[in-house]
This record gives structure tokens, sequence and C-alpha cells, in this order.
């Protein structure tokens, strides 16, 4: 066997994007190589040279399989694809919470009426649309539905949560560090934590402790989508068979 056919069969099976297995291919033939010249200089003729580089790094099967379980879940040319698609959430989210034209034609309200409870010197009253209360809303929205649109509910209640189960998702695919549902829960908390202060700094919204808690449950959704997916992928790398080793001598 040649080693480019040896490094073939060894990336032939690994679980990755063409591009991937071509510059595994690339830097695992540049081993071969170097311990073929190794062998060289030590006086082997060339066929023994090959013969015994290949014996010593053993069957394929056993170096796709090591090669195979310490590949990410994704390999760096899909991550640009899932990066891309983060940074698209991302502003998707910002315009959404943050710049869209309704929030900003709502403001006008907003600043007029903290004006005027300002001026009527009530300014217990300039922000109506805080809360502070945890379950408070929930609770409201539990107890009062019939005074609240379908609309209302519906975006206040399954908007928090689907706005942000992207993040628990795409955070922990493309940073390890995140791949751990405490850094999840306290990244999605703080995210949360910022827009609505923001909300309520700009006179975009409201500030409601219960949309923190929205916001993170779909964060650990999320969380758990990627949790499910990594351990499909993982099961079904083991299950790929690497017992099938071609002769590993020339």
């Amino acid at each position: 066997m040649k080693l480019e056919e040896y490094a073939e069969q060894v990336v032939s099976r690994l679980p990755c994007s063409k591009w991937e297995k071509r510059d595994v291919k690339d830097e695992l033939m540049d081993h071969l190589n170097s311990m073929k010249s190794e062998l060289v200089e030590e006086g082997y003729e060339e066929k023994e040279a090959v013969s015994l580089t290949l014996q010593r790094f053993g069957p394929t099967g056993a170096i796709s399989r090591q090669l195979s379980e310490s590949m990410p879940l994704i390999d760096k040319y899909f991550r640009k694809w899932v990066m891309s698609l983060f940074c698209m959430y991302v502003a998707v989210l910002s315009y959404y919470l943050l710049l869209s034209p309704e929030r900003w034609e709502s403001r006008a309200f907003m600043v007029e009426w903290k004006e005027r409870m300002l001026a009527y010197g009530a300014p217990q009253y300039s922000q109506p649309f805080l809360n502070t209360n945890l379950f408070h809303t929930l609770v409201d929205y539990v107890y009062r539905y019939d005074k609240y649109n379908v609309d209302i509910l519906v975006f206040n209640l399954a908007g928090n949560v689907i706005l942000f189960v992207p993040l628990g998702l795409l955070v922990p695919l493309l940073f390890l560090r995140f791949q751990n549902i405490h850094r999840v829960f306290f990244l999605t908390l703080f995210v949360s934590l910022i827009i609505e202060t923001l909300q309520l700094l700009l006179s975009l919204g409201s500030f409601d402790v219960d949309d923190l808690l929205l916001n993170v449950l779909g964060g650990l959704i999320g969380y758990g989508m990627f949790r499910l997916g990594a351990a499909l992928i993982y099961r079904r790398r083991k299950s790929i068979p690497y017992d099938d080793d071609l002769s590993t001598t020339s």
C-alpha cells in the first residue's frame, strides 16, 4: 500500500466535510513522509521504509477512530456558516427588540407620559410598564386572560421564549467554553437583562422581570436542543465501522 492510499483510507471515514478531510489528509501525509524520510536516512530501502512507516502508524481503522473522537461537533468550514447564522440572529434580535420602527414610534408616548407624570409631581407613575415582582405578569396573564388579546399573550409568552432559543443553541455550538448549562444560563440572563434595561432607559419598551424568566427558559431550551443534537452526532460517529481495515503492508 502506498502512503497516499493509506491516508485516503484514514480520512474517508471521518465525520467531517470534504474540505476538512483534505486538510487532515495533507497533515497526515506530512507525518507519514517525515517518518519515511527518517527511515530512509537510517539506511532502509524506499519500499521497506514505506512498509515500516505504515506498520508504525498502525491500522487505518484505529487512526480513523482516534481522529473521529477528537474532532469537534462541526469542523472549521461548517463553523463559518454557523457563525454567519449567529451574526444574523444577533442582528435580527437587536432590530426586533431595540431598533424596529414600531418601538421608536411608541417611544414618543412613553417620553410624553414620563414628562407628564413628573410635571404632576407623581414620579412613581413615570414608569407605567415596570414590573420587578417575579411571576406578577405571568399570574396576571393566567387569571385575567380574558382581558388580553390572544396575540398579546402569544407574543409576551411564547415570543419571549422562542427569541432566545437560538442563543442557547448556537453559542455552545460555536464556543466550547459555553458547552455548560450554568454558563448558558448566566449568559442568557445577562443578555436579557441588558436588553430589558436598554428598553427601560431608552423608553423603547417595558422592564419586566418575568421577561427575564421567559428569556432564560428559551435559552435553556436551546441548550437542551444542542445537547440532544450532540448526543445524536456522537452516537452516529460511534456507529461508523472502523474494523474493516485493509492490510497496511505494501
